[in-house]
């Protein structure tokens, strides 16, 4: 074996790249330590259940939360396709007490909370990093599941930090979640602040740029020194979202900087209010039009016709929007993890690629 210095370069891996190509993270055996070390911690109580997992297996997420399973001698269902249909079967079969994917292929699965066999019966713990997840998700695993008590762990981060926040849901609190909150920071790990436009912490409560100092920060981006210094601030790193803490330390996700539409508050509150309105909806995204006007592209479980009567209840009391674009999902741009490229979406509509 050859033992790296725990400061040399030992993985490259995949940025998720939802605002263009992705970039290469570069990580070293100490950053890498640094990530694993808290997350050991959270799968304790969970030691030796069987896991399922459905991810990138070419993702940072990947190799870290095999340290942690591997660590307690979980057995592993590896899901290459995500169709209910085939994991249906899979999960009857082994009865996982771990699941962990992406919060989009969560969604998928909500079919599965009363699907033939009771295939989420055994779940002890669901696990969803990527990306924020919708309260109504949330809610149809954790009842799916007939453990005593069940939870489902949130880890907000990137490829470049790991993790930086977290939070976990159970029945009780998943009730009355807001899916804006994201958790807070790891203790002895990693901190969060938020930053007004003169770089200064802004007030709880205040929105600003998000930002993370982590012991699991990346060396570099490979080839992209220049890109990768710009990030930082005095070791602080802008993560590239909007949001706002509370008075008690909480940290709140607004929008990505980019994904930024003046006249909506927040683009994920809306949707999450609209997945939670629309159980027929299997997704939403809502982009700026040509104008900087709020879009919203939907998809239906079913791909059946949106409910027009339907829709315009939803959205009564929301920001004004413009009429709704319903797309079929598998037409969503979207990343390895299955994050959805709103850039790109934008780019379509301006280019008439959907109408």
């Amino acid at each position: 074996p050859v033992r790296l210095h725990p400061r040399e370069p030992s993985l490259i891996t995949h940025s998720s790249g939802t605002t263009g190509v992705p970039k290469l993270a570069v990580h070293c055996p100490n950053t890498m330590w640094n990530r694993l070390v808290p997350q050991q911690a959270m799968g304790w109580p969970t030691r030796g259940e069987t896991a399922a997992l459905h991810m990138s297996f070419v993702h940072s997420r990947f190799y870290h939360l095999l340290g942690v399973l591997l660590h307690f001698g979980s057995p592993l269902v590896l899901i290459t396709d995500p169709d209910p249909a085939a994991v249906r079967p899979l999960l009857v079969r082994h009865r996982p007490g771990i699941v962990e994917t992406h919060p989009n292929t969560f969604v998928l699965w909500e079919e599965l909370a009363d699907a033939p066999g009771a295939p989420l019966s055994r779940v002890r713990s669901y696990g969803s990093t990527f990306d924020a997840i919708h309260p109504r998700t949330v809610q149809r695993l954790l009842d799916a599941s007939r453990r005593r008590t069940p939870w489902l762990i949130q880890l907000y981060g990137q490829s470049e930090t790991g993790p930086v926040a977290f939070q976990w849901f159970t029945r009780r609190s998943a009730a009355r979640a807001d899916g804006r909150r994201v958790g807070i920071g790891i203790p002895g790990f990693t901190r969060v602040r938020v930053t007004g436009a003169d770089g200064r912490r802004a007030a709880p409560g205040a929105p600003g740029r998000i930002e993370a100092r982590t012991r699991g920060r990346i060396l570099t981006y490979l080839g992209m020194q220049d890109r990768y210094d710009r990030q930082l601030d005095d070791g602080w790193w802008e993560m590239g979202d909007m949001g706002y803490r509370s008075r008690l330390g909480a940290l709140y996700l607004i929008d990505r900087e980019i994904d930024r539409i003046d006249s909506v508050h927040s683009n994920l509150e809306v949707e999450d209010m609209l997945m939670s309105r629309l159980d027929e909806l299997r997704e939403v995204v809502i982009v700026p039009g040509a104008d900087r006007e709020p879009v919203p592209v939907v998809c239906v479980r079913g791909d059946r016709p949106l409910d027009p009567e339907r829709w315009r209840a939803a959205t009564a009391g929301l920001p004004a929007m413009a009429e709704p674009r319903q797309w079929r999902f598998e037409e969503l741009p979207m990343t390895a993890t299955w994050k959805v490229k709103r850039v790109e979406i934008t780019r379509m509509l301006a280019e008439g690629a959907r109408t």
